[in-house]
């Protein structure tokens, strides 16, 4: 495609979004199309059936979008016509057992302009697909001046966090704390600084597998049943195969696939034992357990710091390493 003819999104009259706000006892109806709300919002996650229809929306930022009610719209008839070529492809990878699949286009927008969009396409566990869209400008001018793999391995990272935000609105803040607290913790444990930007990047995609399960487990305000718990437990390995291939990103993918393994074995997916679970998996799970017992969930209330660490002292030498479990202690109690 011609990078100095943008894509005007040609999105016809009758083809305009419903789009619902949940809050109002009886929500107006907003007819946008999707060249509109790009100009409004910084993401767009779709949820879609496997013939295309979209089923579910959701945006982040701008305009306060929210679900829009289920219709027979097809995703390949609200993109234009130069793009549906790139559009069905990517369909069809995904239908036919791809892991993702995802391209890039230049659109015209009614108020910003031009600008680069990513198309990044998914299977769900519930057979349906998610389709990711999301600006990725800063990222195509950054490439044309330095091409290497950093900036291709972040844009990855940044793309499946920004899509798994908005299946999960509660992940970004959760994320940014335990990424924080883990490259504390490796520090007060002598992990060299060149070994940072793989404990951050794994962090950043500890739960990007959780992208693939179904909401009405994802989001369900209560505990799990045994067999739903069993499709989350899943999570991790749908992360390792998501970013497998992607260069570079070996080192920091431990994370995401063994930071819910137990040093007595217990834990999954693997059941991994002991010094057998990678060194920043073990570092991960203090931080990540202990966010989570300390943040409010829909099934229970947020437990307090000092019975949050009382619980990660007792788990000592059964959750978690017992030489890194007393530093971890040290650290959070200095604060």
């Amino acid at each position: 495609m011609n990078s100095q003819s943008p894509e005007g999104l040609g999105v016809q009259n009758d083809m305009k979004l419903q789009i619902f706000l949940p809050s109002a006892p009886n929500p107006p109806i907003f007819n946008l199309g999707l060249a509109d709300m790009l100009d409004e919002v910084e993401d767009l996650l779709f949820t879609v059936d496997v013939q295309g229809r979209v089923l579910s929306f959701k945006a982040r930022n701008g305009v306060n979008l929210s679900h829009f009610k289920p219709s027979s719209l097809m995703v390949r008839d609200m993109v234009p016509a130069r793009t549906r070529l790139k559009y069905e492809h990517a369909f069809s990878q995904v239908t036919d057992g791809s892991r993702f699949a995802m391209f890039e286009v230049m659109l015209s927008l009614p108020e910003k302009g031009a600008a680069w969009f990513e198309f990044r396409f998914l299977p769900i566990m519930d057979q349906n697909l998610a389709l990711f869209v999301w600006n990725v400008s800063g990222y195509k001018a950054l490439s044309k001046t330095v091409a290497n793999a950093p900036i291709f391995i972040n844009k990855m990272i940044e793309g499946w966090s920004r899509a798994l935000y908005l299946r999960d609105f509660e992940t970004e803040d959760h994320t940014r704390r335990v990424v924080a607290t883990t490259m504390q913790l490796a520090r007060r444990l002598g992990v060299p600084e060149y070994e940072m930007v793989h404990i951050r990047r794994g962090g950043e995609l500890h739960d990007i597998g959780k992208i693939a399960i179904p909401d009405h487990i994802l989001l369900k305000n209560g505990a799990l049943s045994k067999e739903e718990r069993e499709i989350m437990q899943k999570h991790p390995m749908i992360a390792a195969e998501i970013m497998k291939g992607i260069p570079q990103i070996e080192r920091a993918m431990v994370i995401p696939r063994s930071h819910h393994e137990k040093w007595d074995g217990s834990g999954y997916p693997e059941g991994l034992k002991g010094e057998s679970i990678p060194l920043f998996a073990r570092i991960f799970a203090l931080a990540d357990v202990y966010d989570a017992l300390t943040s409010d969930r829909p099934y229970r209330r947020a437990w307090s710091k000092a019975d949050a660490l009382a619980y990660i002292h007792t788990e000592s030498g059964r959750y978690f390493d017992p030489s890194i479990t007393p530093v971890f202690l040290d650290m959070l109690s200095e604060g």
